[in-house]
């Protein structure tokens, strides 16, 4: 079971990855034009250890704890996932107001 969960996993990752290389490019344009002066994408309290004005290094973190889930022992296991899934819902969930913005 945890093999299909990891490879859902694995792909929903992939599909963030590709978002924060948009995401990414629009906070560069956008500040290019003086504005998104932000200091960090999520709040502090956002559960991630990263703390960027970019959406990469959430993805890179997020990439990191699947493998640490990978490795886990079973009576971890059902913690660090659900971990790992409240923070790729917020993350993609920031990702998707972000760009919507005009």
């Amino acid at each position: 079971m945890h093999d299909s969960v990891t490879a859902k996993l694995h792909d929903t990752l992939k599909e963030l990855y590709h978002q924060a290389i948009d995401a990414d490019k629009k906070l560069t344009e956008l500040r290019g034009r003086g504005q998104a002066k932000f200091s960090a994408v999520l709040r502090e309290d956002s559960q991630f250890i990263a703390h960027a004005d970019h959406f990469m290094p959430y993805v890179a973190e997020l990439a990191e704890e699947l493998e640490l889930l990978d490795m886990a022992a079973d009576e971890e296991y059902q913690d660090l996932l659900a971990r790992m899934v409240h923070k790729i819902r917020l993350l993609a969930e920031t990702m998707n107001q972000f760009m919507r913005l005009p």
